[in-house]
């Protein structure tokens, strides 16, 4: 828009000056191409603001010519003079938000992620033992910021504006700023001038709390010792599943995601973390640990005062797997989506963190391939 309204805005100057100074009576005639010029732009299916008040200053600028010997001779520079006051005014807002553009892109730049994700030898991935639950966990990462981003739009005073998502965003930030600046609001508006970026959803991640302590640190859980090859309740596993399927949901954090190019190019990505203790039906959470088959050559379990954060399990202690975490873990390579034993009021359970369609990219995976898993102290 910046480009198409400079041309009509030139093409008006150029020919009011010409009147202007060729003709004896300029006034009607330069008047008369000031009030068109905004019309034109209007029939091509666009309306130029920074082109229509280059023309009205234009037009109320020919009383200079009324001046006399001088007045024509003024007129030139005056015209020219205005309209760049124009599309300074008018550009201002643009240049700004182009200004906090760059910023943005600096802020969150390009990264890669292989050195945090090695790429590495894994078996053959196990379909998961519920395909149809897992293709429900995807679509629930898939529309996660959909579904915040309508939530933002039912608070907004303009509802019926589009709000990008905070990916959406952050792919307009890296691909499209010039293109947004060119074609700002204030140099015109048309129906394919494109989107814009959601600064805010940018900055905003989603786990911006801090970190949670983990339910049993005041008071720690025993692990049941002799009970746990009893199998939990059938009623209980429905509860169960919708405990584990919410604690990986918030823990991949679908928000933090960022825009993904490729593996080498991430922009916006936010490690994955806990931000509350998931909860379901008449089991509470005492502990939950995060069990890695990412980074290390073997199975490692993280050990912290929190809820699993990625940021902070970097340096924290690690200790292998014990017995019934390593069944539960060659249960979950089988297959399994949880693996579950206990007594009435204490149990454990390790539940499986698959990689969703969503993951392959940054962690040159397959799908429904065995990224992780969690080991859960439950009581009631």
């Amino acid at each position: 828009m910046l480009y198409i309204s400079l041309v009509v805005s030139a093409v008006m100057l150029v020919v009011v000056n010409v009147i202007v100074r060729r003709s004896e009576y300029p006034v009607p005639k330069a008047l008369g191409v000031c009030l068109v010029t905004p019309f034109v732009s209007v029939c091509v299916m666009m309306f130029l603001p920074a082109a229509a008040l280059s023309a009205v200053c234009a037009a109320a600028l020919l009383v200079v010519v009324l001046v006399p010997r001088r007045g024509k001779r003024l007129y030139l520079p005056l015209s020219v003079v205005a309209t760049v006051v124009v599309y300074v005014v008018q550009g201002w807002p643009a240049a700004e938000q182009y200004r906090e553009t760059v910023e943005l892109q600096q802020q969150y730049p390009f990264e890669s992620l292989e050195a945090r994700l090695p790429a590495r030898q894994r078996g053959e991935p196990k379909p998961p033992a519920d395909p149809k639950s897992f293709a429900t966990f995807e679509d629930a990462v898939e529309n996660f910021e959909k579904e915040e981003r309508e939530k933002r739009r039912a608070e907004q005073p303009e509802p019926w504006r589009y709000q990008p998502t905070r990916t959406e965003s952050l792919r307009i930030l890296h691909n499209d700023a010039v293109h947004n600046f060119t074609n700002n609001p204030g140099f015109g508006v048309a129906r394919l001038s494109g989107m814009r970026p959601d600064l805010q959803a940018i900055r905003d991640a989603g786990h911006g709390s801090p970190p949670v302590m983990q339910p049993d640190y005041a008071a720690p859980f025993v692990h049941p010792p002799l009970e746990l090859s009893k199998v939990l309740p059938t009623e209980d596993a429905p509860k169960l599943h919708e405990l584990h399927a919410f604690g990986v949901l918030d823990f991949v954090n679908p928000k933090g995601f960022g825009y993904v190019k490729d593996r080498t190019r991430v922009a916006g990505f936010q490690s994955h973390g806990m931000s509350k203790v998931p909860a379901a039906g008449t089991w509470d959470v005492a502990r939950i640990e995060l069990v890695g088959l990412v980074v290390h050559d073997k199975p490692t379990v993280y050990v912290s005062q929190h809820l699993p954060r990625m940021e902070e399990l970097r340096g924290s202690p690690t200790r292998d797997p014990d017995a019934f975490e390593a069944a539960g873990l060659e249960a979950l390579r089988n297959g399994d989506d949880l693996y579950a034993r206990g007594t009435e009021k204490a149990a454990r359970m390790v539940g499986a963190i698959r990689a969703a369609k969503q993951c392959v990219a940054c962690h040159a995976c397959e799908r429904s391939e065995l990224l992780g898993a969690f080991s859960y102290g439950l009581r009631k």
